[in-house]
């Protein structure tokens, strides 16, 4: 009996101046004396009558200034105006323009989850609980939930979006859900924040091998790995990825609606093991659960179910091996990658 499908096989989930005056050009005439006599006599008697109508009133003289340019015309202003007072003139009102939204082909390959840096371990310990029962199991999960809940705020609130705690529901059988009806297998359901388990798989998995040490370490690296991965879709959600990608994906058909959802669900499993790596001494991601883990990712693939909607095991451990060692949401960027690294 081979070991089940790896984590994610479910649902997926901008004026003219005035003309100057001229010089007067008349001559010198010599005048007889008494004519000359007579005129200053006259002048001093008009002399006498100015001055006497000045002490009545007095006309100011205006205020004038001559300005003779080597060129052009010469302009004499009138006298000086009193100062006129401009209307206050209303202030323009700036229009506010809103930015249009990213679309969707920029919200899947330029978000900035990819720029929020390394994530911080919490020092997420492992639980000692196993899958004997539907309880330990869904203790098991929870553990590992509880733990991403610590891990993802910073990150998520840095690029942006608002961190949402989600729900976790483990289940045997089937399960009734408002994403997909009737789902048999684990998976994350966008519409209520809630990750599925399917726990009924793993009980049946660890009551059949739990004499066998290898056979149960690869199962906690699996419990701990889908947990992980399904995690990796809300972080999706959470920041927009995943609906810009729906979006994507129903616009195409054939393999190329199929290569959109590969890369979303090889991005969830790379967002997945930036945890793990975050935490790998602490939740002792090393030795035998390390080697188990990449067994299980050099092992999960469209191998191994009917649809390629996930990606091969030839791509799966080159984007849980990126996030698990580059610890960065920046390191699972799978909208830019070539489709040869997406197949």
């Amino acid at each position: 009996m081979g070991p089940p499908p790896g984590p994610g096989f479910g649902w997926g989930s901008n004026g003219f101046p005035p003309p100057p005056k001229k010089k007067s050009k008349a001559g010198w005439i010599v005048l007889p004396i008494a004519i000359v006599a007579l005129a200053v006599v006259g002048f001093s008697v008009l002399s006498s009558m100015v001055k006497h109508n000045s002490d009545d009133y007095t006309q100011p003289e205006p205020t004038s200034s001559t300005y003779e340019p080597t060129e052009g015309p010469t302009y004499i202003p009138t006298t000086t105006k009193a100062p006129t007072t401009k209307p206050t003139q209303p202030k323009p009102t700036q229009t506010r323009t809103t930015p249009p939204p990213p679309s969707d082909s920029d919200m899947v390959t330029k978000n900035r989850i990819y720029r929020t840096g390394k994530q911080r371990t919490v020092n997420c310990r492992e639980s000692k609980s196993r899958a004997s029962s539907l309880a330990n199991a869904r203790k098991y999960y929870t553990n590992v939930l509880n733990c991403l809940i610590r891990a993802w705020p910073r990150q998520v609130t840095a690029s942006g979006s608002r961190f949402i705690t989600p729900h976790l529901i483990a289940f045997t059988g089937s399960v009734s859900t408002p994403c997909s009806g009737n789902a048999p297998s684990s998976f994350y359901c966008r519409s209520n924040h809630t990750i599925y388990m399917d726990a009924g798989t793993d009980v049946t998995w660890y009551r059949g091998h739990s004499n066998d040490s290898v056979a149960t370490t690869w199962l906690r690296a699996d419990m701990s790995d889908t947990v992980a991965h399904e995690f990796g879709h809300h972080v999706q959600a959470m920041t927009g990825i995943l609906a810009a990608e729906s979006n994507l994906e129903y616009q195409f058909s054939g393999d190329k609606s199929l290569e959109m959802s590969r890369r979303t669900e090889l991005q969830a499993t790379c967002f997945g093991n930036v945890f793990m790596g975050a935490n790998k001494n602490s939740y002792k991601f090393t030795g035998s659960l390390k080697r188990e883990l990449d067994y299980l990712h050099s092992h999960s693939g469209d191998e191994y179910g009917t649809v390629r909607d996930h990606g091969s095991r030839a791509v799966q451990p080159r984007w849980a091996n990126s996030g698990f060692k580059t610890l960065s949401p920046g390191g699972c960027n799978t909208f830019v990658a070539a489709s040869k690294y997406v197949k």
